[in-house]
């Protein structure tokens, strides 16, 4: 008999089947709740949570059979809370956007605003990469005129005048941004100049996790797993009874 002929026709293994496949879902799932509550702190981190869908087990003539299958790993695009640093070359985008910074595999983008200056006073970000202009190119801060001014729009300014304006930039889809490291995204879209961009000098933004929120998440999801666990535990129990009363008619 076909293996997926023998798997239709045991009921008691299609239980394990299902409950041992949302276990699988809710691992992965577990996984990311507990890295959002890492990043509770992390300047513009944003949560994630998994998507799930039904995959239906659906031969002919057979009883159709559900599993939980995880598709999609979803941020949460929520801004994160504002917190007020001071430092002149902090920066927090209030609204849509994202910096853009080169690194050596190319463009990058963040919306981690918490910028300083390298050795040849150029802006950077935390990760050492330089900061891209408006129109392009990088940003070179003279520290020597006066104190530093970053305006809604971006713009950076001394009292020697303007220096250059921040690049700010959008996409068509968020989601299609990747993650890399140190809170940087990849995409393979081009970005969009924001015209009028909301940039809050002194301030970062903070991680859009909500710690309660997602330890409330961790508990519910390790009770989901223990009842699941209970139920492969059953069903094999009652296997295994019924293995025995076979042994013993035989």
């Amino acid at each position: 008999m076909p293996a997926a002929e023998r798997f239709e026709a045991d009921p008691m293994q299609n239980t394990s089947y299902v409950a041992l496949s949302r276990q699988m879902t809710m691992a992965r799932e577990l996984e990311l709740v507990a890295n959002n509550i890492a990043n509770a702190e992390t300047t513009a981190y944003r949560g994630e949570r998994m998507m799930f869908t039904d995959f239906l087990h659906d031969p002919s003539d057979a009883p159709k059979t559900h599993f939980a299958r995880d598709v999609a790993v979803v941020r949460n695009l929520a801004q994160g809370r504002p917190i007020e640093t001071g430092a002149p070359l902090d920066v927090m985008i209030e609204g849509d956007g994202y910096f853009q910074v080169e690194t050596p595999f190319g463009p990058r983008y963040t919306r981690n605003g918490k910028f300083s200056t390298d050795v040849d006073g150029r802006l950077v970000s935390v990760t050492g990469d330089p900061v891209t202009a408006a129109g392009g190119g990088t940003i070179t801060v003279p520290l020597n005129d006066g104190p530093i001014r970053v305006g809604t729009d971006g713009t950076v300014a001394t009292d020697a005048g303007p220096v250059a304006q921040i690049r700010v930039v959008n996409f068509e889809s968020e989601y299609l941004l990747r993650k890399t490291q140190s809170g940087l995204y990849a995409t393979d879209s081009q970005p969009q100049d924001i015209d009028e961009p909301k940039v809050v000098q002194g301030m970062i933004e903070g991680s859009n996790v909500q710690p309660v929120v997602e330890m409330t998440r961790m508990m519910t999801l390790l009770r989901a797993f223990e009842a699941a666990q209970n139920v492969i535990d059953t069903e094999h129990d009652n296997q295994r009874r019924a293995v025995e009363r076979i042994l013993r008619q035989a």
